[in-house]
């Protein structure tokens, strides 16, 4: 274990603890009964990194209840943390003011508690609703005055895993097809390490059926989960996994991907990221369409003049108030950008959702781009 996992785990437990420990002053000071309050959270706690853990081993109803629990309570702690902190924060300055209704901070408390527990109901409402077609419009028509036009359709971040499962594979699938694409990109991120159900979903993605081609590229959790399941059930599918390199579809576009860019911890795999590589071939008369799970380190797809580049992996900071986090981390956030006058860059704020099934302030997508040229 080397010593940035080792300072890593101990700055996540340490977070994890905190934030606990603050939520419990806060839910005590409302007269809960401390014998109960203290028992109730230690459980909670240590619900959702035990049963993930158990869970790559053994699946049944128990555990994947558990699960469920523990990956609710994960995004509940972050958001009654946050929001008692805020609360507190308004509370003083009231003081500060001289408002007397500002001395008494149970009703404060009250009210930030069932503001929460609101945003959570929604949050998990409108995770489970599935994503929302995303549309734009692309014209390159000017530039290569060919006459045609494309339908792309691209998903990524699904995380398939015990809250997503192949069931919502299916439907996701049946809405593409009914877009009628002629091209399905997957960036990305398609399930996590506990996810049972690997020949299942080769088969159900099998089904796809663009005019011209589904294609995919890894995400960072390719690479935790195993990259080798990856590409297993990529290659089950029928779905090429753009290695670092172009393919040329038969209408004339080009279809660039690479690996993501944790692939160079991974050495061992013998797999990189190398977008120079990806793009060393590229024909200008021709459109290019790159795929890259992460939105950053672009400028070599601007340079080489790429049409279009689709990304994913920020979920748009899934849960309000880590949009402003995950800001911080990427400037390209979610939705379209422009990187010059050529290229336009789309991130996907993720098909579903990461550990807490909760959108608070975001929405699933699945985007799709009428692509002209």
């Amino acid at each position: 274990m080397t010593l940035g996992l080792i300072t890593f785990l101990l700055s996540v437990i340490s977070a994890w603890t905190a934030m606990h420990w603050y939520v419990f002053l806060n839910l005590s000071a409302l007269g809960v009964d401390r014998a109960i309050l203290i028992p109730l959270l230690w459980g909670l706690a240590l619900t959702f990194p035990f049963t993930r853990l158990f869970t790559l081993k053994w699946r049944n109803p128990v555990l994947r209840t558990l699960y469920w629990i523990g990956a609710i309570w994960m995004g509940s702690i972050f958001m009654l943390s946050f929001w008692f902190l805020v609360s507190s924060g308004v509370r003083r300055f009231c003081k500060l003011a001289g408002m007397e209704s500002a001395v008494d901070p149970t009703p404060w408390i009250l009210v930030t508690a069932i503001a929460v527990l609101l945003m959570i109901a929604w949050g998990l409402f409108n995770a489970l609703r599935g994503p929302k077609d995303a549309w734009y419009a692309v014209d390159r028509s000017g530039r290569y005055g060919k006459g045609k036009r494309a339908r792309i359709v691209q998903i990524s971040d699904v995380h398939l895993g015990l809250t997503l499962g192949t069931d919502f594979l299916k439907r996701l699938v049946e809405r593409i097809n009914r877009l009628e694409p002629d091209l399905v990109f997957i960036t990305g991120d398609l399930f996590d390490p506990e996810f049972p159900s690997d020949a299942e979903a080769a088969a159900i993605l099998a089904k796809l059926s663009p005019r011209q081609g589904t294609f995919a590229v890894s995400g960072n959790h390719e690479f935790y989960s195993g990259l080798g399941r990856f590409l297993d059930m990529m290659k089950a599918a029928g779905i090429p996994v753009l290695d670092n390199e172009i393919r040329l579809t038969e209408s004339g576009i080009q279809v660039a991907g690479i690996h993501d860019q944790t692939a160079n911890r991974f050495t061992a795999l013998g797999v990189s990221c190398d977008l120079g590589k990806a793009l060393r071939a590229i024909d200008h008369d021709m459109p290019c369409l790159l795929l890259a799970h992460q939105p950053k380190e672009l400028e070599p797809a601007k340079a080489a003049r790429v049409d279009m580049i689709f990304s994913g992996h920020t979920h748009a900071g899934q849960i309000f108030p880590f949009r402003a986090v995950v800001r911080m981390a990427y400037r390209y956030l979610a939705g379209r950008y422009a990187l010059g006058s050529e290229t336009d860059l789309i991130v996907n704020t993720g098909t579903g959702f990461w550990g807490p099934p909760l959108r608070v302030g975001t929405d699933s997508q699945i985007v799709v781009v009428e692509f002209a040229y």
